[in-house]
């Protein structure tokens, strides 16, 4: 009996760990933004921004953006050499974001979106 317990008990864990993996993929932060710049190693997106408004904000300042009350976010991202400025896409950001302007994080995933 013994036996029989600790193999539900080891089936439930396993089962468990296999399921939280799932979730922390789903529960991932996910925005759409247009790309502003890629350099240093990071990516500058503004967020609910369109790649037609992309022409209008381009050449601004942080400092401006942030007058205009545009939501910026410094990204690192493994994978830069797939973006380029003035791409519309969802970002999936993984372990959330700093409290700064520009905020800053990692991007997990990132997706150009259909025109």
């Amino acid at each position: 009996m013994k036996h029989f317990q600790g193999f539900v008990f080891i089936s439930f864990f396993i089962l468990m760990v296999g399921c939280t993996q799932e979730k922390s993929w789903e529960s991932s932060l996910i925005i759409e933004a247009v790309i502003l710049e890629v350099k240093d190693g990071r990516m500058l997106v503004a967020e609910n921004v369109t790649s037609s408004e992309y022409a209008e904000i381009s050449d601004k300042t942080i400092q401006e953006l942030d007058e205009e009350r545009i939501s910026l976010i410094y990204l690192s991202y493994d994978k830069l050499a797939d973006v380029k400025a003035g791409d519309e896409v969802e970002i999936w950001i993984d372990g959330g974001l700093d409290h700064s302007y520009p905020a800053q994080g990692h991007a997990k995933k990132v997706e150009l979106k259909e025109e």
